[in-house]
């Protein structure tokens, strides 16, 4: 018994109709309305694999927020904090520490905290004048 090899190349018919294959009605078995609906299709499958990213990237940043408001600081001042304090973690690292390790992303707020007050009041004062101001005040 010889087996017959499969063809290198599908025509486009069949293509289209494979790529068909489960939609409703004449859809999936109808040339002209098959070959509209799979372009359709395959434009949502485009725009909608760029709109993934995008809403992940919308929960990452409520995740990191809502991480950041318990330790008293908002994402936008965290960002620019860990900007400042030269920190290159991205988006998705910080929400995965922020939801699984607290104590790692309280550490990672509080030298962005840091960051945010060195670049305000100077490295100077923060470092050493901070403790002999309060001392002079009391």
């Amino acid at each position: 018994e010889v087996l017959s090899t499969p063809r290198a190349h599908m025509g486009r018919r069949e293509t289209i109709f494979r790529l068909a294959k489960g939609f409703r009605g004449r859809s999936k078995n109808c040339w002209s309305l098959a070959l509209r609906r799979v372009q359709k299709g395959l434009q949502y499958a485009y725009a909608h694999r760029r709109l993934k990213k995008r809403e992940a990237r919308a929960v990452q940043i409520q995740q990191i927020n809502a991480g950041a408001r318990e330790y008293g600081i908002s994402y936008s001042r965290l960002i620019r904090g860990l900007y400042l304090a030269d920190i290159g973690l991205n988006r998705k690292m910080l929400s995965v520490l922020a939801r699984q390790e607290p104590y790692s992303f309280r550490a990672i707020v509080e030298e962005a905290k840091k960051g945010l007050r060195v670049s305000v009041l100077g490295v100077e004062q923060v470092d050493a004048g901070s403790g002999a101001q309060r001392g002079a005040d009391s």
